[in-house]
């Protein structure tokens, strides 16, 4: 019987049986008789459909005893200080320690004393420690109570005045001077604010650990807000009505919609793994200003080595300056530019003169004992003799009338009154970028071979016995300078080139 009744309801709110409107009636005529049986029945009238008064005494009281809270809640300062607070804790020596010791502060006066490389390992470790002694037990822990205290927030925040306003059309927020004098309302017009109040108050439970959220705001606030008595009859008195379901009746008979319900607001913050995720973050980002730093003084110390010059920037449009137009904007910039300019530089310098000339002599005039090896260099040669064509081509199609900097400029220019352009921008450069590094990457790896061969050939030219080469005597013949010492230079210049390709695409 119960079931075809529910069946019926169901039925005629979605429209299917619009003419048997009794269904609704026999629905709301137990609401009705739900309302006049209720323990709080005294705050419906059922004649007038108004709500009595003493509903507007009790949002009254609760207003009144929660009122240093909403006051407290004001104060930006002091709510940051109770998440800090909430946080502070569960926190145990062992997590302070690490916390302090990933500090800026202290990891600026650990690198006054100690080498950048020791130090980063430190700062690793500390993460670690961090990471590992604050744990999922605790994150949950510190988010339990961060949230019990939203919900008490959010109870806090509800719009009290605006409801007890149409009960007492005078009355003003605190302090409070004097009692109000409340009239009877038409329940309807309080609808949306019992619905509010269902939805932040559902989850107060005086069971919860309660005494220390009041022992966290008094730590906060420097005195009490609330006695702990006080409290406890607030949450005990709100729980009671809440188990009466009398706000839910007031509201499903008055807008006449028997099967209304609201839905709770729970709070899910979860304060613990971002609190650890930002000073984790802040000590990483301290490892890679160190490392950004380490990197930039190899590479200057590589680029003396390798180059004899100062102008390394020789492409058109893949360049450092052309891709901080968009870093600028906070957009992707030309991630490898500095790469795959000193690659263009040392193929434009070296390559075509003297490492060609050198393998030449080596290749096809070298007696090779082992095929695969001379087979090896030539073809590693042959791959870079192709890459400044490439590296070209990449460039060119990146100029203004280019098909990739025709399409980067174009979406460039709609980037500030269209949006969406940003991840298109970004799509360009990353693509521009991952064909850079594949450039790098073909240079990389052609050059290790040369490297290689170079470095085993200089050590078979001193052998008494040559193993690799067995014309060394003719090769010297030649060579425009000596032979050793010739690949002995190459070999050390591409090997701080190849170097210094690694430290471009870290």
């Amino acid at each position: 019987m119960a079931e075809d009744l529910v069946e019926k309801v169901i039925s005629f709110f979605s429209g299917e049986n619009n003419e048997n409107l009794s269904d609704k009636e026999v629905v709301l005529r137990q609401r009705l008789k739900d309302l006049t049986e209720n323990k709080y029945a005294r705050f419906f009238r059922p004649k007038t459909e108004e709500a009595d008064p003493s509903l507007g005494q009790f949002f009254h009281t609760l207003y009144k005893m929660i009122m240093p809270i909403r006051t407290f809640m004001k104060d930006v300062a002091k709510v940051t200080r109770l998440r800090q607070i909430v946080l502070e804790a569960f926190l145990d020596s062992n997590i302070v320690e690490a916390v302090k010791r990933i500090n800026a502060a202290e990891i600026e006066e650990r690198a006054k004393k100690t080498p950048p490389e020791e130090l980063t390992a430190e700062i690793r470790v500390d993460i670690d420690k961090l990471v590992t002694g604050f744990g999922a037990t605790r994150a949950i822990q510190i988010n339990r109570c961060y949230n019990m205290v939203m919900v008490f927030f959010q109870l806090a925040h509800f719009d009290y005045p605006g409801l007890l306003k149409k009960f007492d059309t005078n009355f003003t927020e605190g302090p409070f001077s004097g009692d109000p004098k409340f009239y009877p309302v038409k329940a309807i017009s309080l609808v949306k604010d019992l619905g509010e109040f269902l939805t932040v108050a559902h989850n107060v439970n005086p069971d919860n650990d309660w005494r220390t959220l009041l022992r966290l705001l008094k730590s906060c606030d420097g005195k009490e807000l609330i006695s702990e008595d006080q409290f406890a009859q607030l949450l005990i008195g709100l729980r009671d009505v809440m188990n009466s379901k009398i706000l839910e009746l007031i509201v499903q008979y008055s807008s006449k919609n028997p099967v209304w319900s609201f839905k709770p607001r729970i709070p899910d913050e979860h304060i613990a793994e971002g609190w650890l995720e930002a000073r984790t973050s802040k000590a990483q980002e301290y490892i890679d200003r160190i490392n950004t730093a380490e990197r930039n003084k190899e590479i200057a110390i590589l680029l003396k080595e390798v180059f004899d010059h100062e102008e390394l920037e020789i492409l058109e449009n893949y360049t450092i300056t052309k891709g901080d137009v968009y870093g600028r904007r906070e957009l992707s910039n030309f991630r490898y530019a500095e790469g795959l300019n000193y690659l263009s530089t040392f193929l434009n310098d070296y390559l075509e003169k003297e490492i060609h000339e050198l393998c030449d002599i080596l290749l096809i005039r070298g007696q090779w004992t082992n095929n695969t090896f001379a087979k090896e260099m030539s073809e590693a040669l042959h791959e870079l003799l192709e890459l400044p064509g490439e590296i070209l081509s990449f460039d060119e199609a990146l100029a203004e009338d280019g098909p990739d900097g025709a399409r980067l400029k174009a979406a460039f220019i709609r980037v500030d009154r269209d949006r969406t352009q940003i991840r298109y921008v970004n799509s360009i450069i990353d693509g521009l970028n991952e064909t850079a590094l594949g450039l790098l990457n073909s240079a990389i790896e052609q050059f290790s071979v040369i490297e290689k061969h170079l470095k085993n050939l200089v050590e078979d030219v001193q052998k008494k016995h040559p193993e690799m080469v067995v014309n060394w005597r003719e090769l010297g013949l030649v060579s425009k300078n000596p032979l050793t010492q010739q690949m002995t230079d190459d070999y050390n210049k591409v090997s701080g080139f190849v170097q210094l390709m690694n430290l471009c695409i870290q």
